[in-house]
């Protein structure tokens, strides 16, 4: 998506073995080593499951690790990650918050990637629902879903409902895997035929 969210604020020197390996991970992710920022974040979520299970630092692990394995086109081992972190979404923030409808939209983003089509549409009918009551039919992040949803119905070759769903469109951005809140985009992976119309 193209909106940034500010970065998670951190005590200035980390505190805890998850402080470390959180603040490590984040480094290493910018440097775009892949693998050894899962390496990382797997270490970091095995501190994080000593946690409350709904402990936020257990939900920043699980996005990290989630967004790791978008980019790395690992989508078989994203998608429980992702769901997983949903479910603890929707039990702390209820199922109509906006995060909750950004984790949906990765959600969908991830399977759609993945070439799971009919996983896919579902979490993008309702990431749709939770961004249009909470922004607007017109906001940016709104529109950038739609156009993600658009390009799966051409996919599925449903051009009727996406040339309904295209004229009602404002605009049409490329897509972004976002973290919920507190986090900067991140750009989908290199290559990626979810974009690309039938």
């Amino acid at each position: 998506m193209s909106e940034q969210a500010p970065k998670r604020k951190r005590p200035k020197v980390p505190t805890s073995p998850w402080d470390i390996l959180i603040a490590s991970v984040e480094q290493i992710m910018e440097k775009g080593d892949w693998k050894e920022s899962e390496k990382l974040a797997l270490a970091a979520l095995e501190e994080a499951e000593c946690f409350e299970p709904d402990d936020r630092r257990l939900g920043i692990t699980l996005e990290l690790m989630s967004e790791i394995y978008y980019v790395t086109r690992e989508y078989h081992r994203g998608a429980p990650v992702v769901r997983r972190l949903l479910q603890m979404y929707i039990r702390c923030l209820g199922p109509d918050h906006i995060d909750t409808g950004t984790v949906t939209h990765n959600a969908a983003m991830l399977y759609h990637s993945w070439g799971k089509h009919a996983e896919a549409e579902p979490f993008y009918v309702q990431a749709l629902r939770i961004k249009k009551n909470r922004l607007g039919r017109a906001h940016p992040q709104v529109m950038t879903l739609l156009g993600h949803y658009i390009q799966l119905l051409y996919q599925t070759d449903r051009v009727k409902e996406a040339e309904e769903l295209k004229s009602t469109a404002i605009q049409v951005s490329s897509g972004k895997f976002t973290r919920s809140g507190q986090w900067k985009a991140v750009p989908p992976p290199e290559d990626s035929t979810m974009y690309t119309n039938k």
